[in-house]
């Protein structure tokens, strides 16, 4: 391919000339044949102007500034992404939240961004709309994303059974489920549907399977929810051997107020979660957590979005981060 020292060296000008030439500067003082000729041999060397790789990158979440205080879930996701970005030397645009608190989202900034990364539960029809406005978008956990399109997450499913099978070679068999619905939202932030949680639904399938009880309650994702699910259960007498937190903050709330009942963990009862955020790790005791890595869902997203920025990779992949049991006070599993 023709470069630009080569068309002034036809041209018998400086380089400099030609760039400025090509590129229509209106300051430049030449000759109207001058500036003909550099066209004409362009044209005949089929000089193709190189266009500069738009690197910036748009984070779009449903998780509002409030939702990211409150759960460090988000929070985490968004600094990984950020510290990424900032390591391969690519640029940030400011975060779109589609949360139901706009009355309208610009998606023009969609348009102009490198790469999105998209972050939370949007229907697979927000996504597809998405993906027309720019085709270069990642998805960060949401196992439902449609096979044509980048996205990162972890096999929940296959957490939850094998963290309900290693309980069950322990001979534990009174376990509860406390966690909450996920709700799938359309472009303009409104719930579009609620959708029962892959933790959830691997519990009801493994205590189906076992002939155990399926005690379960769905109230939420906050640490309130938390402490009224034991709330409820000690008001039956029904207290499970072994409590399950569908995340840390719900945990957290298990906690509290198991301690308030003044059972004692793990002795009594045991408590395991999923996410394992920074905050668990200095509870007393501190809380057992199935790790689910978004640090590496931050830094991963935004590889696969620099390969698509450099056009480095044209086919779809969707990559399944492992989640591992990380064991601590409220449960062991050779105690």
């Amino acid at each position: 391919m023709a470069s630009i020292r080569d068309i002034a060296r036809a041209a018998e000008v400086s380089p400099g000339t030609v760039s400025r030439v090509l590129n229509n500067d209106p300051t430049l003082s030449v000759s109207k044949n001058t500036r003909q000729r550099i066209h004409d041999i362009a044209d005949k060397l089929q000089y193709q102007k190189l266009s500069r790789k738009n690197k910036s990158i748009q984070i779009i979440t449903y998780a509002s500034r409030a939702k990211e205080m409150s759960d460090p879930y988000y929070r985490e996701i968004r600094l990984a992404i950020e510290a990424e970005v900032k390591r391969l030397s690519l640029s940030l645009k400011r975060t779109i939240r589609i949360d139901g608190n706009q009355s309208e989202v610009d998606l023009a900034k969609i348009d102009k961004a490198g790469a999105i990364i998209v972050v939370g539960n949007f229907s697979r029809d927000a996504i597809e709309i998405l993906k027309q406005r720019n085709k270069n978008i990642i998805v960060i956990n949401n196992p439902n994303t449609p096979k044509s399109i980048d996205a990162v997450y972890s096999d929940l499913n296959h957490s939850m059974t094998h963290l309900l099978n290693q309980l069950g070679q322990l001979k534990l068999s009174k376990i509860a489920y406390v966690g909450g619905y996920h709700t799938i939202r359309n472009l303009s932030g409104e719930p579009f549907y609620n959708n029962t949680d892959v933790r959830y639904e691997a519990y009801k399938k493994w205590c189906k399977q076992q002939q155990i009880e399926d005690i379960s309650i769905l109230d939420g994702w906050d640490k309130e929810d938390g402490e009224r699910a034991v709330k409820v259960l000690a008001k039956q007498q029904s207290l499970p051997e072994v409590f399950i937190a569908g995340n840390d903050m719900v945990a957290i709330g298990i906690l509290q107020q198991l301690q308030y009942e003044k059972v004692t963990i793990p002795d009594e009862i045991k408590l395991i979660s999923f996410n394992d955020l920074e905050v668990i790790k200095y509870t007393v005791p501190s809380i057992s957590s199935v790790h689910i890595p978004v640090d590496e869902f931050g830094r991963i997203a935004v590889r696969m979005a620099e390969e698509r920025i450099n056009n480095t990779r044209r086919i779809a992949i969707h990559v399944v981060v492992e989640a591992q049991l990380i064991e601590r006070n409220t449960f062991k599993s050779n105690t």
